[in-house]
């Protein structure tokens, strides 16, 4: 597999690595002297039970989590999911986790509950394991996704 290391907006530079697929951004510090490391913006592992839902909280106790709660193979789902992965890791500056909660398994039906979920698909933003905000998309089996409602909801909602 290959590691990529982006530098500022001129392209990225491929590093071989034996594990998974990470992006490290390094954003210029201002002055151009220089750079200063930002901590990249995290997609996490699905949730498929309540102990990876507390692991995940924990992780993401500093910065804020947008909650994905999904269904797998429902092309609603995997609308706001694309879009949602793609504006995280390349559309924004802005510091937010991601996680998909997997609302098809039975396990996870104690956190649709906890965080109040009526909806699939829906957005819930966390912060410090606490829901602050929620995004319901309109009905997207016949529309496409509300690109720019979606990135400002999420840049809201993110740490500067």
């Amino acid at each position: 597999m290959l590691r990529i290391a982006r530098q500022g907006w001129h392209g990225a530079r491929p590093v071989p690595s034996s594990k998974r697929l990470y992006w490290n951004w390094l954003a210029n510090g201002g002055s151009g002297k220089g750079s200063a490391i930002r901590q990249p913006n995290q997609i996490f592992l699905s949730i498929r039970n309540e102990n990876e839902l507390t692991n995940t909280l924990i992780a993401s106790s500093k910065t804020p989590l947008i909650m994905n709660f999904t269904m797998r193979n429902n092309t609603a789902c995997d609308r706001l999911t694309g879009a949602l992965n793609r504006i995280v890791m390349l559309e924004t500056e802005k510091k937010v986790n991601v996680v998909d909660v997997e609302t098809d398994w039975p396990e996870t039906k104690e956190a649709v509950l906890r965080f109040g979920v009526n909806n699939i698909p829906i957005l819930v933003a966390v912060r410090k394991g606490f829901p602050v905000d929620y995004y319901v998309p309109k009905d997207l089996t016949i529309d496409e996704v509300d690109w720019y409602g979606l990135k400002d909801w999420i840049e809201k909602n993110a740490d500067p």
